[in-house]
């Protein structure tokens, strides 16, 4: 940082007295004025001239106005030079290079204390969508106990209102709510029209995120390890059909609110105070977890669950990559969905034929199912 000589005013943090600044700035005056005498540009014998007076031959004819002034001015922040400069010499415009050189943002523990609360900010967003489902259920899950409603044993039932609560009420609604407490509006997670290259990305990053996690599954299966698979798989007694009735489910709700709160707004916001790498990183961190017990059933070790867990991280990592690189959200969304419709699409084909259950279920597990 440099600042204006000669400085004045209050610096924040610094309740009264002279500031750093003022210090400086007044240290960087009388260092100009020395360099100027000695230049013979500003001799002490030299009669004031006024705005507009012609300078004498020779003289510094600098106007007026733009002169080092006798007037204290507020220390103004600035990177100009302030990194090619040492500490403490002063710049051609009277700025003098204070001890926090380049840096504009404060005092260094009040920018991990900013990191660590957009974290804490964004990890209670993400792993609210996974309590908040639970809490709007219960009333459901009561009327059941009180009055005689007939309980949905189908599959099909069951994720319909697992989509309903988890996706749209839940996700959906800490989205509303963020972006409402904070006073900004949808434009804040970047839904745009997509455009013809957006759409030839839609249709090419299902297949880039399939070769990820297949990658890392076929990683862990290297290590001896074998990925959970999801839930979806552990329904018995259903048709190859139920597959494709979940398709417009994958495209309408799951991957557009997923991407929603996941990417429009916790990578979004974590953009504001780390590196857009660092915030795809970290994303994908809150991401992961929300999908525990679609894996953590069927008697998953914790071991097969952390090895679906690093292949959906994989996916995570490409689903933010892509948000950031198109900044458009609806591309991810649909992309998002169409992938989940490429897997469920992928295990019909299989699941009609008896001879290749087995093989289904191997293929279900390497693409991330």
């Amino acid at each position: 940082m440099a600042v204006k000589a000669f400085g004045g005013g209050r610096r924040r943090g610094h309740p009264g007295g002279f500031s750093r600044q003022t210090i400086a700035g007044t240290t960087a005056f009388f260092a100009i004025q020395h360099r100027q005498t000695a230049n013979g540009s500003l001799h002490p014998s030299s009669p004031p001239r006024t705005a507009g007076q012609a300078s004498p031959a020779g003289a510094d004819s600098t106007p007026a106005d733009s002169r080092l002034s006798w007037v204290a001015v507020m220390a103004e922040p600035t990177n100009e030079r302030a990194d090619r400069q040492p500490v403490g010499s002063v710049t051609d415009d009277g700025r003098i290079v204070t001890s926090d050189a380049g840096d504009r943002s404060g005092d260094i523990g009040w920018r991990l204390l900013g990191k660590l609360w957009a974290i804490v900010l964004v990890a209670g967003l993400g792993f609210g969508a996974i309590l908040l489902p639970a809490v709007l259920v219960l009333p459901l899950l009561a009327a059941t106990l009180v009055f005689p409603i007939e309980q949905p044993l189908s599959p099909l039932a069951e994720l319909t209102i697992n989509f309903v609560f988890g996706q749209i009420l839940a996700m959906g609604g800490i989205t509303a709510a963020y972006l409402w407490a904070t006073g900004k509006d949808i434009s804040f997670v970047r839904i745009r029209k997509p455009t013809l290259f957006h759409l030839l990305v839609i249709a090419v990053a299902p297949f880039a995120v399939l070769f990820a996690i297949g990658t890392v599954n076929l990683i862990s299966f290297a290590l001896g390890v074998q990925a959970a698979s999801h839930s979806l798989l552990n329904f018995e007694g259903i048709e190859p059909t139920f597959y494709l009735l979940l398709i417009p489910f994958m495209i309408l709700v799951v991957g557009p609110f997923e991407e929603l709160l996941y990417r429009g707004v916790i990578q979004t916001r974590l953009t504001n105070s780390f590196s857009r790498p660092a915030a795809i990183v970290l994303a994908s961190f809150i991401f992961v977890p929300i999908h525990l017990t679609a894996y953590s059933s069927a008697g998953a070790t914790p071991v097969q669950v952390l090895a679906a867990f690093a292949a959906l991280f994989a996916g995570s990592v490409i689903y933010g990559t892509l948000y950031e690189l198109t900044e458009n959200l609806t591309v991810v969304a649909l992309a998002h969905g169409l992938t989940n419709s490429v897997q469920l699409g992928f295990i019909y084909l299989i699941s009609t034929s008896e001879e290749l259950q087995e093989l289904a279920n191997q293929a279900t597990v390497l693409v991330g199912l």
